[in-house]
């Protein structure tokens, strides 16, 4: 078990000395995603509606770009 466990720490301790400098970046990050995670979250809740709107188009969409395509290449023969 001690052979693992030495392992382990000569494995990741190198790259815990990597990580922690990057969380004292991400903290102050932190702080200034949050406050617009909460004006996000109500946007997500107008947009779920929509998407259910938009995806009936987009395959209307999908099928008359294949119909003109089809159209076009009849056309060029």
């Amino acid at each position: 078990m001690r052979g693992i466990k030495k392992q382990f720490k000569l494995r990741f301790e190198p790259l815990n000395s990597e990580v922690e400098p990057l969380n004292s970046e991400v903290a102050p990050l932190n702080s200034e995603v949050e406050p617009l995670n909460s004006e996000v979250e109500p946007l997500n809740s107008e947009v779920e509606p929509l998407n259910s709107e938009v995806e009936p188009l987009n395959s209307k969409v999908e099928f008359l770009r294949l119909n003109y395509e089809s159209l076009q290449m009849t056309n060029d023969k």
